[in-house]
């Protein structure tokens, strides 16, 4: 038995010291700036706001999902997304609109996760225009800024493929 309280005091130093290594970090410039705001991470996009990003992006066509943190299938959606961003990003814009009710929801996903897309806090008048009833739904805008699909779905990133190459072949 005293061979065990041994080992458990050895184990609970090892493990203070490796805890304690670590040292203070080093200051950079990053860790110096201030961190930025929700409203700063994820800008608000109405009808409006959205109709400008199509215009600033015409002759490229844009993907966009309505999503929510909440969601399961949005969860598995996302990262479909995120591929076909890293495949196709040359080629079609991809971006994401939460429609969570609070941008700091979004603020507390991300904490502790990557941000590899574009994320906006949606406004109701997106969602209305669109008729968001169910997420995630996949909204797909040619190359002229105009929708031209809209359904409630995770799709995978083989049928996101296959529609990023037909809106360029438009």
């Amino acid at each position: 038995m005293n061979y065990f309280k041994r080992l458990a005091a050895l184990s609970a130093l090892l493990l203070l010291l490796i805890a304690c290594s670590g040292g203070a970090p080093e200051e950079t410039e990053a860790s110096s700036a201030p961190p930025e705001s929700p409203a700063e991470r994820f800008p608000a996009m109405d009808v409006a706001q959205l109709d400008n990003y199509l215009t600033a992006n015409k002759g490229k066509p844009t993907m966009l999902i309505f999503w929510a943190t909440w969601c399961p299938s949005c969860k598995q959606a996302i990262p479909e997304m995120e591929k076909l961003a890293q495949s196709h990003g040359d080629k079609v814009n991809v971006i994401t609109v939460s429609v969570d009710e609070r941008r700091e929801l979004l603020t507390r996903y991300f904490q502790d996760k990557e941000q590899p897309l574009p994320v906006y806090w949606g406004g109701e008048d997106l969602v209305r225009k669109f008729g968001v009833e169910a997420i995630p739904t996949l909204v797909l805008f040619n190359k002229s800024g105009e929708p031209v699909f809209s359904r409630p779905g995770a799709f995978p990133y083989s049928m996101l493929t296959a529609m990023a190459d037909k809106l360029n072949a438009e």
